[in-house]
């Protein structure tokens, strides 16, 4: 399945155009540590995020553990591959054995953005900062194999079953975060169970759809996540609130790395706003009609095309 590109899904941030700037200033770089420099490598001599080697990856993969978890699954000899594409789409992929796309474990791609978020979400005006991002593009890390197992079935939209690697590759976000200088990862979970998954680490930029998101989990907490995004998509999980079916609004997700982002989640007017709405916020899923409608769905589609 495709996914929408990140800035046509963006709602709450302006991507800042880089073209005069870059045009005045290209005269005036270093070309020793240049976007203009790495633009133009050969493909051998390409670097992750213009700073990383499959070497640096390697060494990245090991010290949070990710070899290990995959090694323990059967995956032994793990291979790198990087690569950036001229829309400067930067590709880290992870193989085991041989680098084929029938061995492929991982499929990372991500770009480097600037961004102003909307001035509605800071105390004043002169608040507002231009955040540097790193957009995840797309994050897929499944299993060659596409048998299910029935304690953790298939989600809408999955093809493939996951590699429970999720927490190892959120430690090498931060940890990469770190070495380019960036303020964080942003996402668009296209569905609502990639949110939940990402929540663990990421938080809604605006603190509505954070506490929604939260109020949920709360109310909802004896349900598994496949039922969940079930209910997402059947409209069985209802707002007790409003009387109507909660709708899963996309936008954008952040892991914060940078000191300005993690104080922002932390100021005191994204506090009142979770915490008002988070108060207010009540659920109850209609898990028979969920199943209902699911029989439904499913004689039309595939779950891997919802």
């Amino acid at each position: 399945m495709k996914k929408p590109n990140k800035r046509s899904v963006m709602k709450y941030f302006e991507p800042v155009d880089m073209g005069n700037v870059l045009s005045r200033e290209m005269s005036d770089l270093d070309l020793d540590g240049s976007f203009g420099y790495f633009a133009f490598q050969k493909k051998d001599n390409v670097l992750f995020l213009n700073r990383l080697k499959p070497e640096d990856i390697m060494n990245l993969l090991r010290k949070v553990g990710l070899v290990d978890h995959l090694n323990k699954m059967g995956f032994e000899d793990i291979q790198v591959d990087i690569d950036r594409d001229e829309a400067q789409i930067n590709y880290l992929k992870i193989y085991y054995e041989d680098k084929t796309p029938e061995n492929l474990l991982v499929d990372l791609r991500v770009s480097e953005s600037r961004f102003v978020p909307e001035k509605r979400f800071f105390e004043e005006d002169n608040d507002i900062i231009t955040l540097d991002m790193v957009v995840i593009e797309w994050l897929s890390a499944q299993k060659p194999e596409k048998k299910f197992d029935p304690d953790k079935p298939q989600l809408p939209g999955q093809n493939k079953p996951g590699l429970g690697s999720l927490k190892y590759m959120m430690d090498i976000m931060y940890l990469v975060g770190k070495e380019v200088v960036k303020d964080g990862f942003m996402d668009v979970p296209d569905h609502f169970h990639g949110a939940v998954m990402y929540s663990k680490k990421f938080k809604f930029f605006n603190p509505s759809h954070e506490a929604v998101l939260k109020a949920m989990m709360r109310d909802l907490k004896g349900y598994s996540l496949a039922d969940l995004s079930w209910g997402m998509l059947t409209k069985t999980i209802i707002d007790e609130s409003t009387g109507e079916p909660q709708v899963y609004d996309p936008s954008e997700q952040i892991f914060p790395v940078s000191r300005r982002m993690k104080e922002y989640f932390k100021s005191k007017k994204y506090q009142e706003k979770f915490k008002k709405v988070y108060k207010k916020k009540k659920y109850k899923f209609n898990y028979d009609l969920m199943l209902e409608r699911r029989k439904k769905m499913l004689n039309e589609k595939k779950t891997e095309e919802l």
